[in-house]
Parts: C-alpha cells; structure tokens; sequence
C-alpha cells in the first residue's frame, strides 16, 4: 500500500492529491473546530464538509465555483458564486468565479444611509458591529447633501477657470450656481459664463466655468440645490490675477496684482 501511495505522489499533479485530500469529510467534532472571527463583513458560512465555521467571501471577492472544491472559499450571506459572462472571458481570457449580490438595487437602510445593494447594507452592518435593518427598497428619501464643494480658485485675467458641485439626495434635486451679491442664477445671460452637469445615481454633479476671466469675476460663488425635503449650499472665492509690467532704466520687471 505505502510503494502505491509512492507512486501516486510522483505522478499525479499536486493539486489532484490535495484534491484527493480534501475530498475526504470525518466526523463533524465542533469542539475542535477554531473560534469564527468576529465582523466578518458578509457572515459566517460553513466549511465545505458542513462542520466548521469561517468568514465567508464577500462581493466581488473571488470564490470556489464548484462546491466539491475549497480553495477561495464559499460566498457570505445574499451572494452567489457567478463566472463573468462569455463575452468578458473572450476579452479577458477565463477570469476565477466572484462573488455577486442576489439582490441588485439601491436599499434604504435604518440608519438613513443609501446601499448599491442588500449585501452592502449587511457588510456595514456586520463591520460596524450594529444592526442596520432594511427599511425601504430603493435609495433613502433625504434632503440635499453636497458630497462634494466647489473649491477657491485662482486665475490670471483672460484665462479659464471651471467650479466644481456635487449634490447628493432624493428625490434628485435641482441645483444652479449664484454670484453672492446677484438674486439671478448663473449663466444667464453673459456668454462667457456657462454652465453645465448632468445626474448619476442620486447624485447630480454640476460645473461652472468662466470663459476669458476678467477683473469684475471676482467674488464668491454658490452652489445651491433643493428640493421638497430641504436645501443646502457651498461657496467658493475666485480671486482674479493681473500682471503687471514695469519698464525701468535698464532692465524690465513684472509682478502681479491680486483683484
């Protein structure tokens, strides 16, 4: 039997003797099965002969597509073990199996946040060591929310300059830019303001840019959106740089002045 098992180990590949190996499930004893990790992001799952618990992969983590196998590991909680579709292995040749929600679309979670996903919610609820239940299918109902404030900004006069404003909340909201001082939302009227964005998923990114800067565009810009839940603005200063040429005796020198 011992020159058998010999032979078997110079010719068969490694992994079909791990394989071989592992195929093997003895009796379930618990008592010696290791302690489960605490917050594991998408639960606890079993070993693949039913015994033991472990952490299970979560999304997008690479998983083991057939069940008589354990190398990656099982999927958590709401996941599937899926193989990217047969276009994607033509372009990227046989990519290893991940794991995927079964549930797709936005949820409402009980602490007011808004998940891509059911298993996203129960991945922050099992990190944060608190129960976040689902509440609504669909994002959380909110008032605005600038995720993301146009900066200040400085220019020389005649060049470009673009403002940045990304909004967050639902129902989306409407957003326009102000010049503090003026009741008239940008661009209006002058040619060379424009302004232009467009929505991603409860969010609206807008920009503002001012073509050919001039002395008279500096001041405070706002940011301002709203919808039936509230409002909320940000503001950023523009401060507008002239240079300025000074010829001496015998030499020429320049600086600038801020307006």
């Amino acid at each position: 039997m011992r020159v058998v098992l010999d032979l078997l180990q110079c010719c068969l590949p490694c992994f079909l003797i791990i394989r071989l190996t592992h195929n093997i499930c003895g009796e379930c004893d618990r008592s010696r099965c290791p302690a489960a990790p605490p917050g594991c992001p998408a639960g606890l799952v079993r070993d693949r002969c039913g015994c033991c618990e472990h952490c299970g992969n979560a999304e997008g983590q690479w998983c083991d597509f057939n069940s008589s196998q354990e190398f990656y590991g099982r999927c958590g909680d709401l996941l599937h073990c899926q193989k990217r579709p047969s276009q994607a292995r033509f372009q990227w040749g046989d990519p290893e199996p991940r794991c995927v929600c079964e549930s797709q679309g936005a949820v409402c979670g009980s602490d007011g946040q808004t998940y891509p996903n059911l298993c996203q919610l129960r991945e922050a609820s099992n990190q944060l060591g608190t129960t976040v239940n689902l509440t609504a299918r669909g994002p959380c109902s909110s008032a605005p929310r600038i995720s993301r404030a146009p900066r200040n900004s400085q220019s020389y006069t005649g060049h470009d300059i673009v403002f940045g404003c990304e909004v967050t909340a639902y129902p989306l909201p409407r957003v326009g830019w102000k010049k503090k001082g003026r009741d008239s939302f940008l661009p209006g009227d002058d040619p060379h303001i424009s302004a232009r964005g467009g929505p991603q998923p409860y969010t609206v990114s807008t920009w503002l840019q001012i073509h050919g800067l001039r002395k008279l565009d500096a001041g405070i810009y706002v940011c301002i959106s709203h919808n039936a839940l509230g409002e909320a603005s940000a503001s950023a200063h523009l401060v507008t740089l002239t240079l300025l040429y000074e010829m001496g005796p015998s030499k020429k020198t320049s600086s600038f002045a801020a307006l």
